[in-house]
């Protein structure tokens, strides 16, 4: 038994270091096509700023959206925008399991030792972090703005809930690529993937009116973990019964993503010549 414990820490240790080799490798390769990631990052600046300046003509025209005034907004904003940088740099790697079984890719991911759970989903996006600094920036201003006073024990769960919500998204995300195991094609499904994300954004009271929906971020895709929760937080009102809520709802994706992992990969006969 313990002989097993010590095989399966070396494991992950191994992938792990494999894993930063291949970064390094990304990194380097993005180095060389150096305006190509320039040009990226100035899209995702972009970005950035058209949405915030949408949320500044909303705030012309009314004066709290589901109860929250401008400058709690930019807070959920600032969060939603620091979630994302490091979510789609490093945490939506699983969604990719959709193109390696379609290619035969994973075939050759399966020779490699170590953990193959851990290679299929292997993400690194170094130019989406700009979202990431520009998501503490936002927050970190909007909090100056608002008066708001930090406290410690309002920015440990702050973060410890912001990790959480990178690892749900996480086994959310390999939930919907291993669908590729039964589904030639599941594009829809990250569609449906990418349209739920994009409710993160706003707080959870906005969904109320609308009970299907209201639902479906609390249980199917449980969004208002991502930004709204930590967010109400770090505004010091948090609610601790979802606070706790969000926990165990990472460890039933992470169980889920396991289940549904083994169970396709059982049924993967591979596609290599």
């Amino acid at each position: 038994m313990k002989r097993s414990a010590i095989e399966f820490k070396d494991d992950w240790l191994h992938s792990f270091r494999v894993y930063l080799v291949w970064a390094r490798m990304i990194w380097l390769r993005h180095l060389v096509y150096r305006f190509n990631s320039i040009f990226n990052s100035l899209g995702s600046i972009f970005w950035v700023a058209g949405s915030l300046l949408m949320l500044n003509f909303i705030f012309q025209k009314v004066r709290s959206l589901a109860g929250w005034d401008w400058h709690s907004m930019l807070v959920l904003y600032g969060v939603y925008n620091l979630w994302w940088g490091v979510m789609v740099a490093f945490f939506n790697g699983g969604l990719a399991i959709n193109w390696r079984v379609r290619r035969g890719s994973l075939d050759k991911i399966m020779l490699w030792p170590g953990k193959v759970f851990f290679y299929a989903s292997m993400k690194f996006e170094p130019e989406l972090l700009i979202h990431f600094l520009f998501g503490l920036i936002v927050l970190v201003a909007a909090l100056i703005k608002s008066g708001l006073t930090i406290s410690i024990s309002n920015l440990g769960p702050f973060i410890l809930l912001i990790f959480n919500s990178w690892l749900l998204v996480f086994f959310i995300s390999i939930i919907f690529g291993a669908t590729a195991f039964w589904f030639i094609e599941n594009s829809y499904l990250t569609n449906l993937f990418w349209f739920f994300e994009s409710l993160a954004k706003y707080p959870r009271q906005f969904f109320i009116p609308y009970k299907f929906l209201y639902l479906a971020v609390y249980t199917v895709l449980p969004v208002v973990f991502i930004a709204a929760v930590p967010t109400e937080v770090i505004l010091g009102r948090p609610n601790w019964f979802l606070a706790a809520g969000s926990f165990l709802a990472t460890l039933v994706a992470a169980f889920l993503a396991q289940t549904v992992w083994r169970i396709g990969l059982r049924r993967y006969s591979g596609v290599s010549i």
